[in-house]
């Protein structure tokens, strides 16, 4: 991704927080150099973990670690996921926000360029294990769960993607995204690398898209595209605030999860009666960030498809333990993760995947050649645009309450079933598992019943459930 990156231009990169804090990727460049220099002084082998908001500095720090070759963890800023991930993989340095206090076990080693953001170093030296030679980058693969599961991805993975969003989305010099999304996840980070790789700029903001401010800055630094989650555009859509009816917008793409049909279409005329574009995007972690899109004239005669593969992409069905009604997505592309990590150990394996990853989605196909999705093979929810994996929700549940509990994914929300007394507080469950998962308390859906159904074996039942 860094060698693909013009750091000599004059022209803006980023806007960090408002129109008249821009910087160049001259500028950029620099601070990126300050970084290796910081970064060099680590004990080799290094891995590095991030848990930073979205700012100029977060950005100036993952592209150091990506120029320097050391492997780098994005991951969500929030204290108990950062100790568990913490506790998992035993990082040789973290990258934290410089007013949080050092943990335990580590020391200060220096404030990164503009000051925001501290390197603390472990005190333990080197790291324990040497990390392969192609990973760069660790991802986070469901959400906020505590589950330290990430994927492995490589140099190669961010910079063949972000080249193939950048020509089916036909980013150039003159755009400008407003990062709405965290750079720890997957999509988030797509809109930042795709724009850096083609010249364009990104409007940092601390803003929630739901926020007058967030907009205003968007009017301010003259984006051109922004990119949602479902809930997004929903929540836009209640507040009757179409980000496709504004006319500095000339580019919205939305991934993360399934958009109801009729919501799409709408968003489509609108941006085309301004001659503006709506695209509909497919995408998971393991293949860095996209695997498909639905070309925006095709958008109406094709409502719920994820459609057609990302260029230099291929997608494929096939049948599930040789039952030809249920047939899993699969994906070929140089932008297939490496494999999945779970702790130090697994950072020292290589290419496991070959380039071809199974979704774990069912699917089916029009004459077209473009793609549905039709249920999921594993247990894990959309929510928010997050990954949320469904027995971590429930571990959390049972760990904290005398309760016995089920979770679905649901329509809109998360829906919890719990086993357990008729005096048990909902409403205190409902609470709490929002805040683990940094959703609104709305979006979560709890329900008491009397025996949670079984299967034979005497394991939940989830399909009686459902």
């Amino acid at each position: 991704m860094i060698q693909g990156v013009d750091f000599s231009s004059s022209n803006v990169a980023l806007y960090d927080g408002a129109a008249d804090r821009a910087i160049s990727y001259r500028d950029l460049g620099q601070r990126v150099a300050q970084n290796r220099a910081l970064l060099r002084a680590l004990a080799r082998p290094a891995v590095v973990f991030q848990f930073t908001p979205n700012g100029a500095g977060a950005v100036a720090a993952y592209l150091a670690c990506l120029a320097e070759g050391l492997p780098l963890g994005l991951a969500e800023p929030s204290v108990p996921l950062r100790e568990r991930v913490v506790g998992a993989y035993r990082p040789s340095a973290l990258v934290l926000p410089a007013a949080e206090p050092v943990p335990a076990g580590y020391h200060r080693a220096g404030l990164l360029a503009g000051g925001e953001l501290a390197l603390v170093q472990s005190d333990a030296g080197a790291y324990e294990v040497v990390p392969g030679d192609a990973l760069a980058l660790l991802l986070a693969t469901s959400g906020s769960t505590g589950d330290p599961k990430f994927v492995r991805l490589s140099l190669g993975n961010l910079e063949s993607n972000a080249r193939s969003i950048v020509e089916y989305l036909a980013i150039g010099p003159g755009d400008t995204a407003i990062q709405g999304l965290p750079l720890h996840y997957s999509y988030g980070l797509s809109v930042l690398n795709s724009h850096l790789l083609a010249g364009g700029a990104v409007a940092l903001t601390g803003h929630s898209f739901m926020r007058p401010e967030f907009w205003a800055v968007a009017d301010a630094c003259r984006c051109t595209s922004f990119a949602g989650v479902p809930y997004m555009y929903e929540t836009l859509a209640r507040l009757r605030q179409s980000p496709a009816e504004r006319k500095g917008l000339r580019t919205l793409t939305q991934a993360g999860g399934h958009l109801r049909p009729d919501l799409a279409s709408q968003l489509a005329l609108a941006a085309a009666s301004r001659d503006a574009r709506f695209f509909v995007m497919y995408g998971q972690t393991e293949a860095t960030a996209r695997m498909a899109y639905v070309p925006p004239d095709r958008l109406l005669e094709k409502p719920g498809s994820i459609g057609i593969a990302v260029p230099r992409g291929e997608l494929w069905l096939e049948p599930v333990d040789s039952d030809p009604a249920r047939r899993q997505l699969f994906y070929r592309g140089p932008n297939v993760m490496l494999g999945y990590a779970s702790g130090p150990e697994d950072l020292t394996r290589g290419d496991e995947l070959g380039g071809v990853l199974a979704t774990g989605d069912l699917a089916e196909t029009d004459a077209d050649g473009y793609f549905r999705i039709v249920g999921r093979l594993s247990r894990f929810a959309k929510l928010f645009g997050k990954r949320v994996n469904l027995a971590g929700v429930e571990a959390e549940v049972e760990a904290r309450f005398p309760v016995r509990a089920a979770a679905l994914e649901g329509a809109e929300a998360l829906r919890l079933f719990i086993e357990a007394a008729a005096d048990t507080e909902t409403g205190a469950i409902r609470a709490h598992l929002a805040s683990f998962l940094g959703v609104p308390p709305g979006s979560v859906h709890v329900a008491r019943v009397s025996q949670l159904p079984l299967t034979a074996s005497g394991k939940k039942d989830y399909k009686a459930l459902a």
